[in-house]
């Protein structure tokens, strides 16, 4: 079947000079594009360094980032990455400004301290803090110290629920309350009250910086990395992980390929097969689909692609094949029509057909597939593709900053959002226009997955999911 046809669019004093420029310039290049607010990196933060406390807030020095507790709020700021400036050398020692809203960090060598001040976001080469400051600063021993029977319960403390065990890193406290705050290498941060030996995990963000697949969630997103699901508030107030829950091992899967949100389940494609996952208690079941790559809502289910063909997982848990004919790369479903990308293009399976369609005006390998409304978007490894209203084919090359295209997503008012191996695009079908952001400027690694909403692009890159201010982006 042929469908429409295919149309193209077009000495000391120098010592302190090399100081402050092996640190100013990524935060220059960053803060001149990007407000804080506009772009935020979450990322493996499991593993602190450094931490420090003030009357009001705690900071977290870890091997990704800084992250930012408010003690008054009981609730995360968004954390500060090297995308924001972050320093690319370990944090040796975190010291807070008893005074105001900012840490000092300490990354040894020529580069001494450096100084984030909260309220400016602002990133500054620093002078070693003042003796008030460093009096604060507490090693694991004398923290646990002023906690006898928070240290007799340390080995529990530092296991976690699949009986993994940890140890401390860091402390900090402040002497206007009794909390203690320890690092560790695993758990993130965790408060202790010295005087109940009570203690609360404090963990924020994912378990694995590698994001695979993601999808929305109630008033967030879902993120999927190595046998580990995270949700993360559309503020980035809060994140939450599991690993899985009935199984003893949990989740055992390695990559996450796609995942899709639908009523009362969460699927998964994964090397392993596709896993249907109950959001509320995280019981999940695993479906010996070999080989998924891509996954879309059915009538009766869910649609899965497979590098052998199109199958079918339904609501009661049957597995139906339908094609072995091609392998797929790609799916979306338009009401009850599906689109398949393939390694030799297009086809469509019609409602009530169970033999597939070609498109003949798109025979090359279609990496992935959107619906921007009523419209049927493509990418090829060079172009995107649709259909206008007047049933004709038009193609809009990508820049070669973009890299392969590895997904997309509809954009709330028009056009779509590209994933690429080097950056993420914006395509403006009505003018044909696309505008690029790349790694490593604007993103920290390759795009794997999308999801759009009217207030942010949500982004699955290889170093952790980015949140962009949609309008800021689209600016850009």
């Amino acid at each position: 079947m042929t469908v429409g046809r295919m149309e193209r669019s077009n000495g000391r004093r120098t010592t302190l000079v090399l100081v402050v420029l092996s640190i100013v310039p990524s935060v220059h290049r960053s803060v001149a594009q990007w407000r804080p607010d506009e772009r935020v990196l979450i990322s493996d933060f499991s593993y602190i360094d450094a931490v420090a406390a003030s009357p009001w807030l705690v900071f977290a020095a870890t091997r990704h980032g800084l992250l930012i507790y408010d003690r008054l709020a009981r609730s995360w700021k968004p954390p500060v990455t090297t995308l924001d400036g972050y320093p690319a050398t370990r944090v040796r020692v975190a010291v807070a400004d008893p005074a105001g809203n900012a840490v000092w960090l300490g990354v040894g060598g020529l580069d001494g301290y450096v100084r984030y001040d909260v309220d400016a976001r602002l990133w500054t080469a620093a002078l070693p803090p003042p003796p008030e400051a460093l009096a604060q600063v507490m090693t694991v021993e004398s923290a646990l110290s002023r906690a006898p029977a928070a240290d007799a319960l340390r080995a529990l403390i530092l296991t976690d629920p699949r009986l993994r065990s940890y140890q401390f890193t860091a402390a900090a406290g402040t002497r206007d309350r009794p909390d203690l705050f320890f690092g560790t290498n695993g758990m993130g941060l965790v408060r202790v009250d010295p005087q109940t030996a009570e203690w609360e995990p404090l963990s924020y963000g994912l378990l694995a910086p590698g994001v695979g697949a993601i999808a929305p969630a109630p008033d967030g997103v879902w993120a999927a990395t190595s046998a580990r699901l995270t949700w993360v508030a559309a503020d980035l107030s809060a994140t939450r992980t599991t690993e899985g829950g009935g199984a003893a091992l949990g989740f055992t899967f390695r990559s996450a390929r796609r995942m899709l949100a639908t009523s009362g389940a969460l699927w998964l494609a994964t090397e392993q097969g596709v896993l249907r996952i109950d959001p509320g208690t995280m019981q999940s079941r695993m479906f010996d689909v070999p080989q998924a790559t891509s996954l879309a809502p059915a009538p009766d289910g869910v649609w899965v692609g497979t590098a052998r063909g199109l199958q079918v997982v339904t609501r009661d848990g049957g597995i139906v094949r339908v094609s072995t004919d091609f392998p797929v790369l790609s799916l979306v479903a338009a009401r009850e029509t599906l689109w398949v990308g393939t390694n030799a293009g297009v086809v469509m399976i019609l409602p009530g057909r169970a033999d597939a369609v070609g498109v003949a005006a798109l025979t090359q390998p279609i990496f992935a597939l959107a619906r921007a409304g009523d419209t049927i978007v493509a990418a090829t490894d060079r172009s995107l593709v649709w259909r206008d209203a007047a049933n004709a084919w038009k193609e809009l090359p990508f820049s070669l900053a973009l890299g392969r295209p590895t997904a997309l997503a509809a954009d709330p008012e028009g056009g779509v959002w590209i994933g690429g191996t080097q950056g993420l695009a914006h395509a403006d079908l009505a003018r044909a226009h696309i505008r690029t952001l790349t790694v490593p400027v604007d993103l920290p690694a390759a795009v794997r997955d999308l999801v759009a909403d009217r207030n942010y692009v949500w982004v699955a890159t290889d170093s952790g999911l980015v949140r962009f201010d949609r309008r800021a982006a689209l600016n850009r």
